[in-house]
Order: structure tokens, then sequence, then C-alpha cells
């Protein structure tokens, strides 16, 4: 293998790979991306998409500027990174399912790093499912505030224990779950107090990066 004959961002991705010193298996399943793929760009068959580009950023907190431009340091500063939310869960987007919140504060199995946004006990889940496409995708992150009051708009509902991410409606304790795919129906739920809404105050959209 010659990396010179490789472009500069396919080479740069060549060192990335080297430097978190794992298998082509487990590479691609933190991306979320398959073996094949991440072999096909290691051996000068398919180019470094934007999409790669951000999730190695995300994922693996790589600086873009030293994957597209060569510019140091390889990965974001510790500063930077001490400025974390954590991925608590994948919540679907169609029908309701239980998920049980194991992780202490701060904690994850994978992390998001916003600049502007640390404020205290922020978290972030995945888009599972394809309800609320084109507005949401399946793997999309949303970064939710729980110091912020729902009032209308889009939300993760916890319900009986069950997580769903739709567009709610309030009517004094019903609530209007509402997908935007129209394959989906809309549902009509009583709150009570195990009913929490959480509100995203942003998304980051894997399909748009």
């Amino acid at each position: 293998m010659n990396l010179y004959d490789y472009s500069p961002v396919r080479r740069r991705f060549y060192w990335i790979f080297k430097a978190m010193k794992m298998t082509q298996s487990e590479f691609g399943k933190r991306l979320g991306k398959s073996q094949n793929l991440i072999s096909a760009i290691l051996n000068n068959k398919c180019e470094v998409s934007g999409d790669m580009i951000q999730l190695l950023r995300y994922k693996f907190h790589v600086n873009p500027d030293y994957l597209l431009h060569g510019k140091t340091p390889m990965f974001i500063e510790k500063m930077e990174l001490k400025r974390r939310i954590p991925v608590i869960a994948d919540i679907p987007a169609g029908e309701c399912r239980y998920w049980f919140d194991a992780y202490s504060a701060g904690a994850g199995d994978d992390y998001v790093s916003i600049p502007d946004m640390d404020r205290e006990n922020m978290f972030a889940v995945r888009v599972e499912g394809d309800s609320m496409e084109p507005t949401l995708h399946n793997g999309d992150i949303l970064i939710i505030d729980p110091h912020k009051q729902f009032t209308r708009g889009l939300a993760v509902v916890r319900f009986h224990d069950g997580y769903n991410i739709k567009n709610v409606r309030r009517h004094g304790n019903t609530l209007t779950l509402t997908p935007v795919n129209p394959s989906y129906d809309e549902e009509v739920i009583e709150a009570d107090a195990e009913t929490f809404l959480y509100v995203p105050v942003r998304v980051i959209s894997m399909k748009e990066l």
C-alpha cells in the first residue's frame, strides 16, 4: 500500500484509523457504518464523505480541519471535550418502546461535543425509525435540556416507562402524539404522574451534515 497514491483526506483518514487502534469492524460499528465501507476507504477505493467527517467528529472527536486541511491537532482540544453531552438512548420514532435509564448523571454510551451548549444535566438521544421523516431521520441526535418547560411541538415522550418521539399537542391531561410520516397513525394518550415531556433544544441531523 502506497499512501502517496491516496487523496490527502483519505491519507489522513488512514492515520486517524491507526490512531484509534481498532479493527475495521470495531471502527465501523462505532460510526454506524459497515466494515466494507471502512475497508474501501482504507484501500483507496472510496472517498471520505461529508457524513463520515461529521461522524468522526461526533463519535471520536476528530478535528475536521485536520481531516480536510491537515491542520493540527488531529483530535479536538481537551478543554472542548469537557463540554461533552452524553447520548443515553436510541428512542423510537415509531411504536412506543420500553427503555430503562441505567446511566448516572453525565454518563452515556456515546458523547457529542457542543461548545456553546454546556448547561447542567443536558443529555442527548438518538432517533430510531422513520415516523418523523422528513423532519427527523433515523440516526439524528436530539439534544435535550431537562430544565426547559414543554409548551408544544417536538418532544421525547415518556409514558408508563415507554419512550417515543413525536409532535405533541396538550389538551388538559390529554396528549396527542402526531407523526410526520403519513404511514403512521396519530395517537392520543392520557397523561398521568408517570408522563414526562422532554424538550429537544437542538437537532444534529446526520442527513444534512
